[in-house]
């Protein structure tokens, strides 16, 4: 179908254009900002998703128009980014990290509430988000060789055209206007109260932990192993990739299994990941396991935000998503970051990992506890 095909491709686009922003700490590094400078503008991004997610998922049910809401942040990701090439001190940058992100980071979760009004069904959703896995190996690859060639600063005129390039097709959607429904704050409120929404909340945010844990330390844990930056490279590559046939899966899977069954086995194969980064220094097991990495990543991705469309009432759908990614990406960004640095004080990386591992195996725990309320009434 049409519509269809116009969302895989707008996926497509937006995520190369998220795979060539990649290389933005080779632009940092040659900008000449040191270790901790960088450290805090990476820092930026998951702080301003903590706002700036639900904000824009609450301006979205109550305007009912996915399509105003990704105008403007598209519109202003686009147009931001193209000041930071032209930017002379950190303190500029770091203002255009707050704006930049505070535009951008919200674009996934809404994107995926237009997606999900559009599916016939929820289970069909991993079929299209695989071709942003697609985008983003493209991207990594495409742009990383143009900016060989061209130099840096390419990076932001590139993804600022990816992005018009994506909302002209996220225009084209097939999405009826709608007049604004009922919006009230007090119902919003009310998500949290919503025993099934806290609870996978709660796991999301510690299963998140480790993961923000592992992508700041991942590369470093592989260079201390004798790795090479190309190596390294492949490493992320090998990711993106081997999402695609899981995505393609999503219909079957959730055919087969609950939403809580295949968030328990991704828990478990997070756990099983992190296991073997703490025990192994094997750098082609350790590359090669990228490939459980890939098998969690895609499936909590789909099964997520199915589940999380599946547990919000319609009116906050928008909110419900930005607040599930503000949670996950932003509060556990923070914290695990922050966490991970701190506990590497005083254990071993490896240590580190074999702590993260017994995070994701705690997790699943949370997914299976009955509110006391329901467990009284069943009793």
């Amino acid at each position: 179908m049409r519509k269809y095909g116009l969302l895989k491709l707008f996926y497509f686009i937006f995520s190369m254009a998220t795979g060539a922003f990649q290389f933005l700490n080779l632009f940092y590094a040659d900008f000449g900002l040191d270790t901790q400078e960088i450290g805090m503008l990476f820092a930026v991004g998951p702080m301003v998703m903590i706002v700036a997610q639900p904000f824009w998922g609450m301006i979205t049910d109550y305007m009912n128009s996915a399509k105003l809401t990704l105008s403007l942040m598209s519109i202003g990701s686009a147009a931001t980014i193209l000041f930071f090439p032209i930017s002379t001190q950190f303190e500029h940058l770091l203002w255009l990290n707050i704006l930049f992100f505070f535009f951008q980071s919200a674009i996934p979760p809404i994107a995926d509430v237009t997606s999900m009004t559009m599916l016939e069904s929820r289970k069909e959703f991993g079929k299209i988000r695989l071709w942003g896995s697609v985008g983003y190996a493209v991207g990594v690859l495409v742009v990383g060789r143009l900016l060989d060639i061209f130099g840096l600063d390419l990076m932001f005129i590139l993804y600022s055209v990816l992005i018009v390039a994506a909302l002209f097709l996220a225009m084209k959607l097939p999405v009826k206007p709608a007049a604004k429904k009922e919006f009230h704050m007090r119902e919003v409120l009310a998500l949290f109260t919503n025993p099934q929404f806290a609870l996978f909340l709660l796991f999301s945010f510690m299963v998140h932990l480790t993961v923000h844990a592992n992508n700041s330390f991942y590369s470093i844990h592989m260079q201390d192993l004798g790795a090479s930056i190309s190596l390294i490279g492949i490493a992320l590559l090998i990711k993106s990739i081997l999402e695609v046939p899981f995505f393609s899966l999503s219909r079957q899977l959730m055919n087969a299994f609950s939403y809580p069954m295949l968030l328990t086995a991704v828990a478990f194969v997070y756990g099983l990941r992190w296991l073997i980064l703490g025990v192994s220094t094997n750098v082609d097991i350790l590359l090669w396991s990228q490939l459980l990495l890939a098998l969690s990543f895609s499936i909590q991705y789909f099964v997520a935000v199915a589940y999380v469309d599946e547990l919000t009432p319609e009116n906050y759908r928008a909110t419900g998503q930005t607040i599930f990614w503000a949670v996950s990406l932003g509060a556990a960004g923070v914290i695990g970051n922050v966490l991970a640095g701190w506990v590497l004080n005083f254990v071993t990386i490896e240590q580190m990992y074999q702590l993260a591992a017994a995070v994701s195996f705690i997790s699943i725990a949370i997914l299976w506890l009955k509110p006391r309320k329901h467990a009284a009434e069943n009793g």
